[in-house]
């Protein structure tokens, strides 16, 4: 028997599709270029859709940036459900806050093309009025 519950499930399941959709279409070579010109904004609309749709990626398995020092280097961790302090620190060190901005968006973009960042919902860059 046919319930609710599945008919939410079958919507979620078309909302995903139509989001990472959206998302491939929406970044382009110029939304890299946009954000590696300024990591910290402003950003153009479509850089900023981008951007928060792939920070609305589940909180495990996400990168963050950590302070080695007083004021740097810079660190790249993932958050780790259950590791000591909740996180494993990647190899990465950089020397600027922007740096390490930088990196961790070109981590998501490879991560969201390989497939492999399922969290990675595409509902910030929805335009008003627009489908996904």
């Amino acid at each position: 028997m046919r319930t609710s519950e599945h008919r939410l499930n079958e919507l979620d399941g078309v909302f995903e599709r139509r989001s990472r959709a959206l998302l491939l279409e929406r970044f382009t070579d110029d939304v890299v270029v946009a954000f590696d010109a300024s990591p910290l904004g402003p950003h153009n609309d479509k850089t900023a859709r981008v951007v928060r749709a792939l920070g609305r990626a589940a909180i495990a398995g996400k990168e963050i940036v950590i302070s080695l020092g007083e004021n740097g280097p810079w660190g790249i961790g993932r958050i780790v459900l259950g590791e000591p302090g909740n996180f494993v620190r990647l190899p990465h060190v950089c020397t600027s806050y922007d740096e390490a901005l930088r990196r961790v968006f070109a981590i998501r973009r490879q991560a969201f093309f390989s497939g492999s960042q399922p969290g990675c919902e595409a509902s910030e860059i929805e335009e008003v009025g627009g489908a996904q």
